[in-house]
């Protein structure tokens, strides 16, 4: 899904996994809305409505290899757009016709708008993705990445395009104030610019910013190309990048007979591999910590996925570990943390739009609960939040032209099971008590009426 390698860095603590039972439980999925094409983050605005991003579909434009794509190329269009569902349930998309990246001719795999979140005045931030090289983007970046060189492995997987194939969306890898009335966009970070400059991983040059969370004065982006978490403030004047380690596994936790590109992974002695992070969702914690989830990159090991927790100091640590394809996660009001599984087989199981996946539950003392098991309904699924009355809302389907749906999960009876787990980044979060005013901020604190349960494609 996305693909990238960068410098490793080491990890000072390491905790043990959980690997819970599933617990028992009756949730049933009630579909928002559908006819979605890569639907990626949810979240509510200050009146109660519902946005969900639409990266689109790409288009006929030029094209780039990807490492998102196991660089097979994609390619531009204006398909993307941002679907809002109102509390009354009307339905209506924004920001129509917006840069879009994605496979052709599936439409697999777009890139493009990715996430909005509101700041506590109400003010609308958006996201936008790339996956890709970002000298590729226009001419300006094109010339820009011109200055500096790019790894061997690089050039001869995913090399620069010469100015007459530039993919000319300048408005992607980007963070923008919004204006929803009028849909101006006033660029507040540029993640392409700063990965050809900066690269803050030290390895490859990619950006993929993928998921956004808005706290305070700050935006809190994780990409997935760059492997780094950013803390933006809203006004631009400031910005630290964080990049976040890669993963050692043993080659024996590979699917038996897969076949490895020369000089794509890192091999390390005693039988180990480095793989990339390709970290996808963010959300801050009851301890004001940031707190970020990985998916993993090739070959996709099953139940090494691991979630990060970043303080004060900036330096990420292994908070949980154990779990596979996380594409985001938030934090309810009780302290609990919600870890959404895009799948739990491995990518390379199954056709990537519809994998079984999962929502699990962790709650501060360290009690992991299934709430919605692989196979009951949750495929491919990408984005979360929580609405001021506690209910779940997920993207699910994230991958394909017009599969998405947002789904809400009620009927939720789950048996708690006390669990071994990561004992020093458990009692961080218990520490704090389950009272303290937080959460994602994919949503304000107090919304509008329930959405209407009846799906209907936009």
């Amino acid at each position: 899904m996305k693909l990238k390698s960068f410098a490793l860095t080491s990890l000072t603590f390491c905790f043990a996994a959980i690997y819970g039972t599933p617990s028992v439980q009756a949730a049933t999925l009630t579909k928002i809305v559908d006819g979605i094409s890569n639907a990626r983050g949810v979240s509510f605005g200050p009146d109660g409505s519902l946005y969900v991003a639409e990266p689109g579909v790409g288009g006929n434009g030029n094209c780039q290899p990807s490492p998102s794509t196991l660089f097979q190329p994609i390619c531009a269009g204006n398909s993307g757009s941002l679907v809002k569902v109102a509390p009354d349930g009307t339905k209506q998309r924004l920001l129509n016709n917006f840069e879009s990246i994605a496979e052709q001719p599936s439409g697999n795999q777009g890139a493009g708008i990715q996430d909005i979140q509101f700041d506590s005045q109400g003010n609308a931030y958006l996201l936008t993705g790339f996956a890709g090289y970002p000298g590729n983007r226009d001419l300006e970046t094109l010339n820009l990445g011109s200055k500096s060189s790019l790894p061997p492995q690089q050039l001869a997987t995913f090399p620069p395009s010469t100015p007459d194939k530039v993919l000319n969306t300048p408005l992607l890898a980007q963070l923008y104030q919004v204006d929803l009335n009028t849909g101006s966009l006033n660029s507040i970070f540029d993640f392409a610019k700063n990965e050809i400059t900066k690269n803050p991983d030290k390895g490859d040059v990619v950006t993929n910013p993928y998921d956004l969370t808005v706290n305070g004065d700050s935006a809190y982006v994780v990409d997935g190309g760059g492997n780094t978490a950013y803390k933006i403030k809203l006004d631009g004047s400031e910005s630290e990048a964080i990049a976040i380690p890669k993963n050692t596994i043993n080659k024996s936790d590979l699917p038996p007979g897969l076949q490895l590109p020369p000089g794509l992974l890192e091999e390390l002695p005693g039988g180990k591999i480095a793989i990339q992070s390709v970290p996808t969702g963010g959300a801050i914690g009851p301890d004001g910590a940031l707190y970020v989830g990985e998916y993993t990159g090739f070959p996709y090991p099953e139940g090494k996925s691991r979630i990060f927790r970043i303080g004060d100091d900036l330096k990420p640590e292994v908070f949980l570990d154990g779990f596979t394809h996380i594409t985001d996660l938030t934090f309810d009001e009780k302290g609990d943390l919600l870890v959404l599984q895009f799948s739990d087989t491995s990518q390379l199981g199954g056709d990537i739009t519809n994998l079984p996946g999962s929502l699990i539950k962790v709650a501060p003392d360290g009690t992991r609960t299934t709430l919605v098991a692989a196979g009951q309904g949750l495929d491919s699924a990408d984005g979360i939040d929580v609405s001021s009355d506690g209910k779940i809302y997920i993207t699910n389907r994230g991958v394909g032209k017009g599969l998405g749906e947002v789904v809400r999960v009620d009927g939720i009876v789950a048996e708690k099971v006390p669990e071994p787990g990561s004992i020093l980044g458990l009692l961080a979060l218990a520490s704090v008590g389950a009272t303290a005013a937080f959460a994602k901020r994919k949503r304000q604190d107090k919304l509008g009426e329930q959405l209407l349960p009846k799906a209907e494609i936009v």
